[in-house]
């Protein structure tokens, strides 16, 4: 753990007064923060909270030195058993110092880590994202978050040993690089794999899997262009979803990949009835949360539900219909209120 700018800032601290040391330490955003990544590792999901199914965004206070080491960490909110993993992580980052006026000086922001179980979501939710989290007082802040998941509670059944193997094997390999951002032919090969495999296994009892192989193979042929082959998966993971035994999310995760590529094909009207699709399990979840108000404290639930609100406006424009798109985006700053 990198904690060795911390002694070093006391002693020069000494002596000086609170306003000379805020002046010396810059306010950054969390995307600054993430801009200025020299060393970045990526938390372990901690067995408790997995056996418990804990899951949750763990929000913290850093302080980077001048060097570009975490000087000091405070957790500002997030679930108990998630706390210190994201603790154990954060210390190890390092940064490319931050600059004022062309010299090297200390930093202050806030960076979100969220941590939530795999086969319930889209890939949307595995990728470095920004999100509203919560700051002192009664205002918001945006911050950097970081999405922790972990492979399905849920096992492969009634497939072959080898087959499974493969399977997660070039599974793990897609999500990687759709994680990472390698939106090149290797990502397309392997999310490939894992799809024409996830289509290979037993259909009970391997919903989730199925759908989220389709819903990534989908996502990586979107991301290089190939809105067709991307369509045809996107295609496969609503079929798998139809059939009922999805949560909320994989529900959404389906429909609104689907949704946003034919929208990029120019088929607004089919993307305008996915979207609406995509939508409503989110809503009526935000909602039973909220007690019948659309509210939650749950940012990842308000971001996805943003997002597609707000493709889903201009979709609508789209199809010369302005006053559903207004609408559309009038529950979208709801929300974000």
């Amino acid at each position: 753990m990198r904690c060795t700018g911390f002694l070093l800032l006391v002693l020069l601290s000494v002596g000086t007064t609170n306003s000379v040391r805020a002046q010396n330490v810059l306010e950054v955003s969390a995307k600054a923060i993430q801009q200025h990544f020299d060393h970045q590792t990526f938390p372990v999901y901690p067995p408790i909270a997995k056996a418990a199914h804990v899951q949750g965004t763990v929000v913290l206070d850093l302080r980077i030195g001048a060097t570009g080491k975490i000087e000091s960490m405070k957790v500002v909110s997030g679930p108990p058993m998630l706390q210190q993993a994201a603790i154990d992580c954060v210390k190890q980052w390092t940064f490319r110092p931050f600059e004022k006026e062309g010299s090297p000086v200390a930093a202050h922001g806030q960076y979100s880590i969220i941590f939530t179980l795999g086969g319930d979501s889209g890939p949307a939710d595995e990728l470095t994202a920004e999100a509203n989290a919560p700051n002192q007082g009664a205002q918001k802040t945006p911050s950097q978050t970081i999405t922790v998941n972990v492979r399905s509670e849920t096992p492969i059944q009634g497939a072959d040993a080898k087959v499974e193997q493969d399977f997660h094997a070039a599974d793990d390999a897609c999500k990687q690089g759709i994680s990472s951002k390698e939106f090149n032919d290797a990502t397309v090969s392997s999310c490939r794999e894992a799809a024409v495999l996830a289509g290979e296994l037993p259909t009970e009892g391997n919903y989730i899997a199925k759908r989220s192989a389709f819903v990534y193979a989908a996502t990586a042929y979107g991301n290089v262009g190939r809105f067709q082959e991307a369509l045809s998966w996107a295609v496969k993971a609503v079929e798998v979803v139809k059939l009922g035994h999805d949560s909320d999310s994989g529900k959404n995760a389906a429909y609104s990949t689907k949704g946003e590529i034919e929208a990029l094909l120019g088929d607004y009207a089919a993307s305008e009835q996915d979207l609406s699709q995509a939508e409503e399990p989110i809503r009526q979840k935000i909602v039973q949360e909220g007690k019948d108000t659309l509210q939650s404290t749950d940012p990842y639930l308000v971001k996805t539900l943003v997002r597609d609100l707000t493709l889903h406006a201009k979709v609508l424009q789209q199809l010369n219909r302005p006053d559903e798109a207004q609408k559309k985006l009038d529950e979208a700053a709801q929300l974000t209120k």
